[in-house]
């Protein structure tokens, strides 16, 4: 056992390698089966899934849908708020291609996520992901389109 941050990171290494393997079923593994009512708030959608049901619903249209996806982490932070409930703050990337659309996706956002510890494992029982407001994205936009001459200067 490392500490609740490396215990996490691992937690989170295994739901890239599930979205990276196309494998969301194997998503609800992470999720701690003793939470009566998870809370999940995806930036995708508009409403919040609240239980076991739209959780399921949501992994499986995930399923039917992507062609292929990949997800990353990092920066991430994790305190305990109890010996067996940590709160983690932390980046993601995204990439995906979804069947219907001609296009591929990437998305930054970050996210805060309760974990509860069962047994010797870090298993999510809350997870909100917050994108990153339009303002900046534009200015992420206006920073790329800086000339290389003018960077230099």
């Amino acid at each position: 056992m490392g500490t609740p941050t490396e215990d996490i990171a691992a937690t989170l290494a295994e739901l890239c390698g599930c979205w990276n393997r196309l494998d969301q079923p194997a998503i609800r593994d992470l999720w701690d089966s003793e939470e009566t009512e998870p809370y999940f708030l995806p930036q995708e959608i508009k409403e919040p899934i609240i239980g076991w049901d739209g959780l399921a619903a949501y992994y499986a249209t995930a399923q039917a849908r992507l062609v292929r996806c990949s997800m990353r982490t990092w920066d991430i932070h994790a305190k305990l708020l109890s010996p067996d409930l940590a709160v983690a703050l932390y980046q993601m990337h995204w990439n995906g291609e979804i069947k219907g659309f001609d296009h591929l996706f990437g998305i930054d956002s970050r996210v805060t996520a309760l974990f509860r510890k069962r047994d010797d494992r870090w298993l999510i029982c809350h997870y909100v992901e917050a994108p990153a407001a339009p303002m900046l994205h534009l200015q992420k936009y206006y920073a790329s389109n800086v000339d290389p001459d003018f960077l230099s200067d």
